[in-house]
Parts: C-alpha cells; sequence; structure tokens
C-alpha cells in the first residue's frame, strides 16, 4: 500500500512537467496531496493502536493541501482569466526527459551514497520525496508564471513532508501544525499579491515582469 500511494505521488509530480495547462497542474496537486493523506491514514491506522499523530496530519493534509489549496488556485485562474499556461522556459518532452533523470540520479546515485537506516516503506519514501524536492524546485524554473511558482512551492513542501516521514517518522505535532498554518496563510497571501499583479499589469509571464525593473 505504501509503495502504491509513493507511486501515484511521484507519478503525479511527473506529470505536472509533462503539460502547460494551469488546471491540469492543479489537479495533479490535489493529487499528490491526497495521496500524502491516505499514506498518513494508512500509518495511522496500520499498526495495533491508532497513531493519533498521523490521524491529525492526515485530516489537516486533506483539508489544507487536497480541498482549501486547490479551491483557492482555481479560484485565482477563474479571476485572472487563465485558460492555458504561458509558454515554459522549456520543452515540454525536455521537461520530462529532465524529470526522468532527476529520479533516477536520485535512486541510483544519492539515496544509497547516503547509507540510511530505519527508512520506512521498504526505501521508496526516502528517493519519492528527495525526487519531489527536486521536481517542484524545477518545475518552478521552468515555468513562466507566478501562479506555476505558487504550485512549485506547495510540491516541494510535499516532498520535504514526507522526506520527515521516512527519516524520523514524522515531525513533532506542534511543528508540523506551525507548518500547515504557514503554507495555508502563505498561498493565501501570495495568492492575493498574484492577483493583484494581474490585475495591475494584466500578465503573470515572468519574463513579461522582469522587464518592468527600472
Amino acid at each position: 500500500m505504501i509503495n502504491l500511494l509513493t507511486f501515484l505521488f511521484l507519478t503525479a509530480a511527473l506529470l505536472m512537467l509533462a503539460g502547460k495547462g494551469t488546471k491540469n497542474s492543479i489537479t495533479l496537486l490535489a493529487l499528490q496531496s491526497l495521496s500524502l493523506s491516505l499514506l498518513a491514514f494508512y500509518l495511522a491506522f496500520s499498526g495495533d493502536i491508532i497513531n493519533w499523530h498521523m490521524l491529525i496530519v492526515g485530516i489537516l493534509t486533506l483539508l489544507i493541501k487536497v480541498i482549501t489549496l486547490p479551491w483557492v488556485f482555481f479560484r485565482l485562474v477563474a479571476r485572472v482569466n487563465i485558460g492555458r499556461e504561458v509558454p515554459v522556459a522549456l520543452g515540454l518532452v525536455s521537461s520530462v526527459i529532465v524529470g526522468f533523470l532527476v529520479v533516477g540520479i536520485i535512486y541510483s546515485y544519492v539515496v544509497p551514497d547516503l547509507m540510511l537506516k530505519g527508512v520506512k516503506g521498504d526505501g521508496h519514501l526516502l528517493p519519492v520525496a528527495l525526487s519531489s524536492i527536486l521536481l517542484g524546485c524545477f518545475y518552478m524554473v521552468s515555468r513562466c508564471s507566478i501562479l506555476s511558482q505558487l504550485i512549485g512551492i506547495v510540491v516541494i513542501e510535499n516532498g520535504l513532508f514526507l522526506s520527515a516521514l521516512a527519516l524520523t517518522g514524522g515531525m513533532p505535532l506542534f511543528i508540523e501544525l506551525g507548518i500547515f498554518f504557514d503554507v495555508l496563510v502563505g498561498a493565501l497571501v501570495m495568492g492575493a499579491i498574484t492577483y493583484r499583479i494581474s490585475d495591475r499589469f494584466q500578465s503573470l509571464d515572468t519574463n513579461r515582469l522582469t522587464r518592468l525593473k527600472g
């Protein structure tokens, strides 16, 4: 079950690189977050007793990252009238190839060299988490849109959460609650700023906005 959920988690990140549609990227982000939520639920009920820590994390992930953030992003897309993503900095085929290369390098060289023990999920959680972090970074720099950068940040945060889960079984609940709050507030604030930028300059293309520097 863990391997299936991590496969869906990584596949969603890779599929983001294969398209230019903003709505599709938001849907894939929700799918990735859903797999993370289901993973937390599975860990919560897989033992002899209920792991309340993982249960709360699963509920928060479902409410914030699967429901609230995608809803905010879809509303933002509708308000700024984005039908398609602006041109990518790198071709779609090249982006997918780079994505697979990143995953291959992580699995073949980075994780084996770390020689970390006690990683959950037959050792798949850590490489998938590190791959998601790098894929999120690459998604941000390969897309010329402010909204894409918001999506990329959430992908990176999902990878960071999964890496903490792989290495330590999850951070203290107090810290995780703070992270969830920061992600939610940060996304709302950046969404508001994105709308103001679109309303003022009639564009979210970072290439065009760069020319505005005096």
